[in-house]
């Protein structure tokens, strides 16, 4: 039994270490000696728990992908076609699922990994990560209905919001690494979502 608790530990230990390696380097530049280092494990003793760097980023891959689609059926979840659940509204749910989506990709190593490894795989072979048209899908659902409810002004193209709001999601993991030295550990996604709000919603009489 301790033997196979420690065995879980290193196994956990692996797999941060080198998702920490695959979020800052990517997966061509991530080198397994790093990750071993980063460890303390030899070589040859990280192979006993992963037989390459392929399986590695696959483990890290599939983990995104689960998690990514949890998010995005939680929120689906609380919508219907007729509207937002007692509990909540459309454009509540869009802060929910925004600021979850920006702060997984910037605090949690795994899945800041596993997004840049399906981004850099759908990239090397001519397509799109296809979590990017699952969240489009989602966005236009969500900002449909928010129009609908008069929460955003029904005069903006939903389509553009949708990718106004996926720019905020992929691109704030790297223009917060550039930034971070210049400002304090903050809740980034949310402060631009003060700014874009106001700009969506219905103007007023």
């Amino acid at each position: 039994m301790v033997k196979q608790d420690r065995a879980r530990r290193t196994h956990t230990l692996v797999l941060d270490a080198a998702a920490a390696e695959f979020a800052a380097q990517g997966f061509a530049a991530t080198n397994l000696q790093v990750v071993a280092r980063r460890t303390g494990l030899t070589k040859g003793a990280l192979y006993g728990h992963f037989a390459s760097k392929a399986e590695l980023a696959a483990e890290l891959t599939r983990q995104f992908e689960e998690s990514w689609q949890g998010l995005l059926t939680a929120a689906e979840g609380t919508t219907s076609s007729t509207g937002a659940t007692s509990a909540s509204t459309p454009l509540r749910v869009l802060d929910v699922l925004l600021t979850q989506l920006s702060e997984r990709a910037r605090h949690d190593a795994r899945f800041g990994a596993g997004l840049r490894l399906v981004t850099e795989r759908a990239r090397s072979e001519g397509t799109r990560p296809v979590q990017v048209d699952q969240l489009r899908v989602l966005l236009l659902h969500l900002i449909a209905l928010a129009q609908r409810e008069g929460e955003i002004d029904a005069g903006h193209q939903p389509e553009l919001l949708a990718q106004l709001m996926m720019a905020v999601v992929f691109g704030l993991q790297h223009t917060v690494a550039a930034t971070a030295q210049d400002a304090p550990d903050a809740d980034r996604t949310r402060e631009l979502w003060k700014i874009l709000l106001p700009a969506m919603r219905h103007p007023a009489p």
